[in-house]
């Protein structure tokens, strides 16, 4: 029995290494998105404020810091981009580890195949390579239902302390929280309706005959774990947020902030999608001839897992009650993601996660299926999922190695341009050239978001960069100021700046941001002709 403990850990243990080995490479290959770079910004210059009207929670940027010191990052300016993505890589591939608190509540064989579809699914691996909240929010949503889960075995108050700071976590990442909160409620409620009509619960104290494997202590609720666990959200939500007693109005005003996210997520907008867009993403998102991406693999053995955590002899008591619990919870939270207009390909991660779980509970149940005495049906069946799983991992070379940047991917979404480190590229040249150096002027005109210029331009000094979404107002702040070394201005603006160029310059290429921003790169002459000696 120890023995196989142990090799089941060691297992875990060896496919998190692998997890980590397989986001880790090449983090600096793919430009900074929009979102990346404007949080990359603030995480590097240090200063965080919350804003209740864009933007998400604090924790990303806190977690950075950490980072960016053991790393020997002092300044934006030193920094690259692996420095700060590296921290969702630890986060996905701690994923993988935090299933080893649900062994037995899945199986054992179960957790190997979750930890192995986690360490390898395509959309896995590309956002823990992407430097935005949602990984941090899958991680800390995961590691709830295990502290939730461990509680519930043991009656023990300090998992209903951790699960209430994973919780915290929770809040202070992203505000989407609340869809996985309420899908893990009405999942309870799922749950214990299905067990009271066709299970047995008594009503057991918190503890007993939890570590043997008793099903009937079901749904065990005591008011002081529920208060500590409460408490302690709040804690932890409140230190983020306040940037730990610094802003003590951005607590509150991450509450009133959800009157400004239902807006945008119901009303119509550049992100909206169908109800089936993330569904297509995973099962079968075909961009162009030639082109087939597919997760359906995880799809399918989620929807035999399900299936089977609610057939009565399938699983043994524990694994029923919780395989009946993930299977509602993934359910209904897909349902909830599915259904809200607002739809951006990293969103879908949170209930990803969740099939991944009952994937696991899928290819045990199918490995174990036998339809005659001969071995061939089990061989064929153990055959097509190793197939199945080989194509997953070429799928997430590709996708995250190959096609990093690729409109024919399906988790690019306004994906920065290649142009972008060009004009970054082009801009470390002329300061060479410049006697201003990084300190030369540099106009930015457009009425577009200007992100992610600001990252591409961060060895400048920021006090000579200048960002203008009005032209006609630059026209008059032009004037008043010396001429910049540099103009960087979008078409529709060029007419505009053209007629109220305040020097003489030279029209360089155009620079393509991101899918429909164009940038036009204007040099003044005199630093032009000293670029080109």
């Amino acid at each position: 029995m120890k023995h196989g403990r142990r090799l089941f850990a060691v297992s875990v243990l060896i496919l998190a290494a692998g997890a980590l080995a397989v986001r880790l490479p090449r983090l600096d290959q793919r430009p900074m998105h929009c979102d990346e770079a404007n949080q990359a910004v603030k995480a590097g210059t240090g200063v965080y404020h919350y804003d209740s009207h864009d933007h998400h929670g604090p924790s990303l940027y806190w977690l950075t810091l950490p980072a960016l010191r053991l790393q020997g990052v002092s300044c934006l300016a030193a920094s690259n981009a692996a420095d700060y993505r590296i921290v969702p890589v630890v986060f996905g591939a701690a994923l993988v580890l935090l299933l080893l608190l649900l062994s037995d509540g899945l199986g054992r064989g179960a957790i190997i195949s979750a930890a192995l579809l986690t360490a390898i699914s395509p959309a896995m691996v590309y956002y823990s390579r992407y430097y935005i909240q949602e990984m941090l929010l899958v991680f800390f949503t995961t590691a709830l239902i295990c502290c939730g889960w461990r509680y519930f075995r043991s009656g023990r108050i300090g998992w209903a302390i951790g699960a209430g700071a994973m919780l915290g976590l929770m809040h202070a990442t992203k505000e989407t929280w609340v869809l996985a909160a309420a899908a893990m409620v009405g999942a309870i409620v799922v749950t214990y309706l299905w067990e009271k009509r066709y299970g047995r619960i008594s009503p057991l104290p918190p503890g007993e005959g939890a570590e043997n494997g008793d099903s009937r202590n079901a749904f065990r609720l005591r008011l002081l774990p529920i208060a500590a666990a409460i408490f302690t959200a709040c804690i932890v939500a409140t230190a983020f947020y306040s940037s730990f007693g610094t802003n003590w109005s951005a607590p509150i005003d991450s509450l009133l902030a959800y009157k400004n996210y239902v807006v945008r997520g119901t009303e119509n907008g550049l992100h909206n999608n169908p109800w089936y867009f993330y569904l297509e993403l995973l099962v079968a998102f075909h961009p162009s001839r030639g082109f087939v991406w597919s997760e359906g693999l995880i799809v399918a053995l989620a929807v035999v897992g399900g299936i089977v955590s609610f057939m009565p002899n399938v699983l043994s008591g524990q694994q029923r009650t919780f395989g009946r619990f993930l299977a509602a919870y993934t359910l209904i939270l897909t349902i909830l993601y599915s259904a809200i207009p607002y739809k951006t390909p990293w969103c879908m991660l949170s209930f990803l996660q969740g099939m991944i779980l009952l994937a696991g509970v899928g290819t045990c149940a199918i490995s174990r299926w036998e339809t005659s005495r001969r071995a061939w049906p089990k061989l064929l069946v153990c055959g097509l999922l190793a197939a199945g799983v080989a194509h997953l991992g070429w799928e997430c070379y590709v996708l995250n190695f190959r096609l990093q940047n690729d409109w024919r991917n399906p988790y690019v979404y306004a994906q920065t341009s290649s142009d972008a480190v060009r004009l970054g590229q082009q801009m470390e040249r002329l300061a060479l050239a410049s006697p201003d150096g990084h300190d030369m002027l540099i106009d930015v005109v457009t009425p577009e978001t200007y992100w992610p210029l600001p990252w591409y331009l961060r060895q400048f000094n920021v006090n000579h960069i200048g960002y203008w979404q009005d032209a006609d107002q630059w026209s008059r702040d032009v004037r008043k100021c010396p001429p910049p070394s540099v103009i960087i201005v979008s078409p529709e603006f060029q007419p505009i700046v053209d007629r109220q160029l305040p020097a003489v310059y030279n029209r360089q290429r155009i620079y393509g941001l991101r899918p429909g921003v164009l940038m036009a790169v204007y040099v003044r002459e005199d630093l032009w002709e000293a670029d080109s000696k």
